[in-house]
Parts: structure tokens; C-alpha cells; sequence
């Protein structure tokens, strides 16, 4: 495409996102969409060949109203937490449109993809059962409460591994989530079939919840660029109450082990009402103890709608929301930071629709724990 053209859609357009062109997201029922936020099902590993995914109506239409710098659908919930107060903040479209600034791929066509990231939240098998979860993504949750556990097929990964390692020359990025990566017999599989020397980033999302002699972790360490982001929520007895099964001095332990290598490293943690008023301590800790000072802050999803931090208490808001400001001035020249930042304020300041304490006194039940603790 004229390069003039390529230079406005991704500077002056106010819907345009590169994701549709670029990358695609599997979860654990093989059900595809363009991103973690895509709400537009593309098709389904487990029926369609990737020929039909890339050509699904769909996908065309969210290129054909991108391209025209029009709202679609697809992107609705990706935009929900875009914001700019003082600063702009495009959420994920900050993440993926420089990453795929220069692709080669024209996207003023509709039918045109080429493969530079890919989202593989194929399994759900994890070890932990964390609060915020639930069982689409957790084993260990499924198991608790009598569901089926979710993973894609061998047959299907069989063919989706084929098809990454086939376009493994353009890829920027994997990114590799679960369930707990490091677990997912898939991922192991295709990082066996993977160059060691090419220039993409595997990035992988991880509870830091493993054995020293993980086959996951031991072939990441053959690649030259990893990014680890590690999940943490808050410190010491209530980062085990929220990540249930982990805990805290193993994982420390293993932050401490592989930090000598030379992985990248960024913080991901859930905002909710259990986490909310030490989330600024948390990340300080990170970043004075650690030297880490990229994070990711998850608004509560996955059905928790009573966890959202707008059903605290009166005084409670008021000093997080006090905590929160003082953090995001200290840091308010990191624009990723500042604009997550900004939308935890902002959901702290909606009004209460629903109460928590049940939730927390039915886990409690489960383990033997005193939440209000």
C-alpha cells in the first residue's frame, strides 16, 4: 500500500487497529477471534481449516470498517478502556499497532493476512484455583466444581502448529497463556518446532507456579527473546489468598532464579476488591526490589461481576482512589501505566451494585480461611 496511506491510518485514524491483519487468538474450545478482546467469533479450530478462519465474513468486515476508520463491534470492549484524560491511552491497540506498524501486509484489503502474532490461550490446565478465575480457564477450578476441562485437540493444535511454524519468518510475536503455559503440553510442542534464531518475542503469561525442572521453561531459555509477565496480584498472604495454591516465597524463589537470564519481565495483576488497595504498594515492590516497571492491570472479568472494585465500602474507595492518584502522578510520564491507572479510578468511582462478602465467605469454606483476615 502507498506508504502515505499506511501513515495516516495509523496516525491520524480514530478506530483503525492492525490486529485483524496480523494475529489471531485461540482459547481452550478452539473458538478463534482477532485478539483477547475480539467479541467476533472467526470460526472454530476444531471445524474450520485456518483458509475459512481468514476468510470468515466477519474478519472481513472488521477490516472493511477499520480501514474506513469506522466503529465495529469486534472492538467494542478493547475501546471500553481506551481513555484520554490528559494523556491517550489506546489499551491494546498501544501494544499491537506499533508492533505491526511495518508489516508488509496492504491493509487496505480486506481477504489479505499474514500471520505476525498469535494468541494461544489453547488449554485451560493450570495447578492454581485464583479467585478472580474461573473453570474456562482453569483446570483445577473445573475439577472443583464437576466440569469438563478445556483444551484443544492434538489434532487441532497438530494443525495450527503447522500453520505458525509455516509463517514462523514473519512473526513478531507468540503469546502464550492458559490455563498456566508453562503446563500445556501444546506449547512444548511448538516451541520443539520453532527456530531458535528469528527475530519474534515469546511472551508468556505465567503464575510463576512451577518446578525447577519445567521442559517448558528449560526450552524458553534456548530462544533469545522472552518475555515473561508474571501474575501478581498483591504480596506475601494476600497474593496466597487471591492465587490460590501458589505461594508467595516460591514464587519469589523462581522470580529470583530466572531473573539472571535474559528474559524480559512485566507485571500483570487483576483489579478487584481484594487487590485494589495494595496495588500501588505491589507495584513499588516490583519495581524497587525487581527493576520492573511495565505492568498490566486486568479489570475483574470472567463472570465476577460482585468483585469489581465499585462495590467496596465508602471509606474504602476513597483511600484507594487517594493511593491510586498519588501513584499514577509519581509515574504519569509511563503512558501505559497512567492509563491503566486512570481506569482503575474511574471504575473506583462508580456506584455499588453488588455485594462481595458471599462470595469470599463460600471460599473460605472451601479452604479453611478467614477472608476479612
Amino acid at each position: 500500500m502507498k506508504p502515505k496511506r499506511k501513515i495516516l491510518l495509523f496516525t491520524k485514524s480514530k478506530h483503525f487497529c492492525a490486529v485483524p491483519w496480523n494475529h489471531i487468538k485461540v482459547d481452550p474450545s478452539g473458538k478463534i477471534t482477532t485478539c483477547v478482546k475480539g467479541s467476533e467469533l472467526l470460526g472454530n479450530i476444531h471445524h474450520n481449516s485456518i483458509e475459512e478462519i481468514l476468510s470468515n465474513k466477519n474478519l472481513l468486515r472488521i477490516k472493511n470498517n477499520l480501514k474506513q476508520d469506522l466503529h465495529d463491534v469486534n472492538c467494542q470492549s478493547c475501546q471500553s478502556l481506551e481513555n484520554n484524560e490528559e494523556h491517550s491511552y489506546k489499551f491494546l491497540r498501544d501494544l499491537y499497532n506499533p508492533l505491526f506498524k511495518h508489516s508488509l501486509v496492504d491493509y487496505d484489503s480486506d481477504t489479505e493476512f499474514i500471520l505476525n502474532g498469535i494468541d494461544l490461550h489453547w488449554g485451560s490446565t493450570c495447578n492454581l484455583k485464583c479467585i478472580t478465575c474461573w473453570a474456562e480457564q482453569s483446570s483445577s477450578i473445573a475439577k472443583e466444581i464437576g466440569v469438563p476441562v478445556k483444551q484443544v485437540t492434538s489434532d487441532a493444535a497438530d494443525n495450527l502448529i503447522n500453520f505458525i511454524v509455516s509463517n514462523q519468518h514473519s512473526l513478531k510475536e507468540i503469546y502464550m497463556s492458559g490455563g498456566e503455559p508453562t503446563l500445556i503440553k501444546h506449547n512444548l510442542q511448538l516451541l520443539k518446532g520453532l527456530r531458535r534464531d528469528l527475530d519474534f518475542t515469546l511472551r508468556v503469561n505465567t503464575n510463576l507456579s512451577f518446578p525447577e525442572n519445567n521442559a517448558i521453561i528449560n526450552e524458553l531459555k534456548n530462544f533469545p527473546k522472552v518475555q515473561f509477565t508474571i501474575s501478581a496480584d498483591a504480596m506475601g498472604d494476600r497474593f496466597n489468598y487471591i492465587r490460590r495454591g501458589a505461594d508467595w516465597k516460591n514464587f519469589l524463589y523462581n522470580l529470583d532464579r530466572l531473573r539472571n537470564l535474559h528474559f524480559s519481565w512485566t507485571v500483570n495483576s487483576v483489579f478487584f476488591v481484594a487487590s485494589a488497595i495494595s496495588l500501588p504498594e505491589t507495584q513499588k515492590f516490583f519495581m524497587e526490589n525487581w527493576d520492573i516497571h511495565d505492568f498490566t492491570i486486568n479489570q475483574v472479568g470472567m463472570g465476577h461481576t460482585n468483585l469489581k472494585c465499585r462495590n467496596l465500602p465508602v471509606v474504602t474507595k476513597k483511600i484507594v482512589e487517594t493511593k491510586i492518584l498519588e501513584h499514577r502522578e509519581k509515574y504519569k510520564n509511563n503512558l501505559n501505566l497512567y492509563g491503566q491507572l486512570t481506569n482503575c479510578i474511574k471504575e473506583i468511582r462508580l456506584d455499588v451494585e453488588e455485594c462481595y462478602t458471599s462470595f469470599f465467605e463460600g471460599t473460605d469454606k472451601k479452604i479453611g480461611s478467614n477472608w476479612r483476615n
